[in-house]
């Protein structure tokens, strides 16, 4: 799709001729999720470089066959599953799922906690260690949810993430909840010898933000985290704070990704505005805390125009190759859709390019 006004006011802020810009669906990219007949489909896909051309992405509810050929009707649906790709550039990589089993059936990679399962958000790599995030989420059958609540967090320390996923040792953290209902983990970002991670809340889905030194990060020592509490406090311990911190900005969306862009020195956030029907869209800032610009949509995905639309988790992969900013969305639909409808449910890839620096 070529260029709308919005994306045009956008990258002429950023400077540069923004007329030349464009955002468009990426078919041959596609393919990559759609390489391996057991994995049937997931959402979430968050990605993190492993380096030496390795890249981890991080998925939602998959479903996960047994047999070539079956259906998803008969796979089973797991809480999330990972894959390794195997080169940067999605159009020409290869990529490989992996899950756990529970008594023969293919299981979450990261185990329930009792009731409640645990959804992927964004990881790091420091070092020899790889830092993952997830939301723990419960059932919630109260008239006009959506079958879910988030209920807290977690994150995971994998301290040999060279090995096969199969033989990683992953160890959970401990990792300090919060009285304000902030998932953290929707974003990371490193910078300057800190780990700056976004939480939104819920339900508001406003943004928030903390940093923490690198090596801190490293060991797990998540308590070490500073909220940014706004310009007349900065950044605070957690036990330290009377009230609450300030969002970093507002009416956010539950995944995202924040990347900084050294072209235009902003920094640059992807996420999915709207709900059902939904746009991608970019905010900027010249520091990780804001202030933020509005969002302004620099892509229609084409299945927010079609039958009964549910298209969200818009984010950027800084580390993929073939264009500025190569992104990802997905699209889901109801039960009966999901069962029969095999274009739905894969992450979709779009190339959006930012204007040549002068």
């Amino acid at each position: 799709m070529g260029c709308n006004p919005a994306l045009i006011a956008l990258l002429a802020a950023l400077g540069g001729d923004a007329l030349a810009q464009t955002a468009q669906p990426w078919p041959e990219a596609d393919r990559l999720f759609r390489s391996d007949p057991l994995w049937r489909g997931g959402d979430a896909a968050y990605s993190v470089d492993l380096g030496a051309a390795r890249v981890l992405w991080l998925l939602g509810d998959s479903f996960v066959a047994t047999a070539p050929g079956q259906t998803r009707r008969q796979s089973t649906f797991t809480r999330n599953t990972i894959a390794i790709e195997t080169g940067y550039d999605p159009s020409r990589a290869s990529l490989r799922f992996y899950w756990r089993k529970k008594r023969g059936k293919p299981a979450s990679f990261f185990p329930e906690h009792g009731a409640n399962w645990l959804w992927p958000m964004q990881g790091v790599r420091l070092g020899k260690t790889l830092l993952v995030f997830t939301s723990v989420i419960g059932a919630d059958h109260t008239p006009d949810s959506l079958g879910f609540r988030p209920v807290g967090w977690t994150a995971f320390s994998i301290s040999n993430p060279d090995r096969e996923p199969a033989r990683w040792k992953v160890r959970e953290l401990d990792s300090p909840q919060n009285s304000w209902n902030v998932m953290l983990g929707a974003a990371v970002l490193r910078e300057s010898g800190f780990l700056y991670v976004y939480g939104i809340d819920e339900p508001r889905h406003d943004a928030y933000l903390l940093r923490l030194p690198e090596a801190a990060a490293a060991r797990g020592r998540l308590s070490a985290a500073e909220w940014w509490c706004g310009p007349g406090r900065g950044w605070m311990l957690q036990k330290y704070i009377s009230g609450t911190p300030l969002p970093v900005f507002t009416k956010g969306s539950t995944e995202m990704s924040v990347q900084y862009d050294p072209r235009t020195r902003r920094y640059i956030d992807v996420e999915s505005v709207g709900f059902g029907a939904t746009d991608l869209a970019i905010r900027t800032a010249v520091r990780p805390e804001g202030p933020w610009t509005k969002p302004a949509t620099v892509y229609r995905p084409p299945e927010s125009d079609g039958p009964d639309p549910f298209v969200y988790g818009g984010k950027a992969h800084p580390e993929l190759l073939g264009a500025d900013i190569v992104a990802t969305y997905t699209a889901n639909g109801s039960e009966e859709r999901l069962a029969s409808d095999m274009s739905v449910y894969y992450p979709r890839f779009v190339r959006i390019s930012l204007p040549p620096v002068p």
